[in-house]
């Protein structure tokens, strides 16, 4: 079982579910509590506190709610926005299930670690759930794209309790890739949460247009295209901006006429020009105002403002 990585089985175990978790934690441990109570692979040397068929039907019910919310996005920005700060807590549970009796030092590192991996994979699988929303496609439905997800989580864990060195391998893999190429992903939940924030609390603090000195002092550091003087930006999102492919949250920046987008990318500020590019509001979306950039060459980009955003008409050529 352990063929490539000298390693306890449990730890080869537990990267892999905190990475499931993360994606889809009911799930998760419906699969691990099944495959335990009715005597398939799981969990080496069993937990001294097994499942329970009332825990599971608990589960079951947990899953049913997050399937549930999935189906529309303002339900399912609300529950993915709070697993942000839940599911880091899946992964310690998960820690402290497949690593019972282990010493508690170990348990304590191991259990940061899990929280950390879910926290990650679930900002990935948010962040690919939230584009859906933001860029949808007719073709594929919300719960066929729910069916299409729930079904890779189960095999891959059915592929985790058969061999758990070809699941951490794979796991790993998947780390790293998404450590290199989620960075949009990243920028979309961000994006995400400042709407669902504008929206809650958007009576008492509306977004506005910010001055040159009420905006963020990483963009006032840096050596933008616009000039100082009479500058003034409002937070948006932008799906494949020219030069740019994927989406970034980040500023629109004006002044006088010109334009310019303006994101962070490791502490420092990108500026990329929006002269020429010609917006025309699509609609409002449930989750954000959507308006299509179209450059001169045909190309087409999107951008994205909070519902409770200012009017962008005086942005249009």
């Amino acid at each position: 079982m352990n063929e490539f990585l000298d390693l306890p089985p449990s730890f080869l175990l537990l990267l892999s579910l905190s990475l499931a978790a993360g994606v889809d934690f009911p799930l998760t441990i419906l699969v691990l509590g099944l495959s335990q109570l009715l005597g398939g692979p799981g969990i080496p040397e069993a937990a001294v506190h097994p499942f329970h068929w009332s825990v599971l039907a608990g589960i079951t019910g947990l899953y049913l709610l997050e399937a549930g919310s999935e189906v529309s996005p303002q339900p399912s920005s609300i529950w993915h926005n709070l697993q942000l700060l839940l599911r880091p807590l899946g992964g310690v549970l998960i820690a402290l299930v497949v690593l019972d009796g282990f010493p508690p030092r170990v348990q304590l590192v191991a259990a940061f670690g899990a929280g950390i991996v879910c926290a990650f994979s679930h900002v990935l699988s948010w962040g690919l759930k939230l584009l859906f929303f933001l860029n949808p496609d007719r073709k594929l439905s919300s719960a066929a794209r729910m069916l299409a997800e729930d079904t890779l989580v189960l095999a891959f864990l059915i592929l985790v309790l058969e061999r758990p060195d070809l699941g951490f391998a794979l796991s790993a893999l998947i780390l790293l890739l998404g450590l290199f190429l989620g960075g949009p992903l990243h920028h979309v939940v961000r994006f995400g949460f400042l709407s669902l924030w504008s929206e809650v609390f958007g009576l008492l603090s509306p977004p506005v247009w910010r001055d040159a000195q009420e905006l963020p002092s990483w963009i006032r550091r840096g050596e933008g295209d616009l000039a100082t003087s009479g500058i003034r930006g409002l937070p948006v999102g932008v799906n494949n901006v020219p030069g740019r492919r994927g989406f970034r949250e980040g500023w629109l920046l004006e002044s006088g006429s010109r334009r310019a987008f303006v994101f962070r990318r490791w502490g420092k500020p990108v500026h990329v020009p929006l002269d020429g590019l010609f917006l025309e509001e699509e609609g409002s979306l449930a989750l954000a105002r959507r308006f299509s950039m179209t450059a001169g060459d045909g190309a087409r980009s999107a951008l994205f403002l909070q519902r409770a955003a200012p009017d962008i008409q005086s942005h249009k050529s």
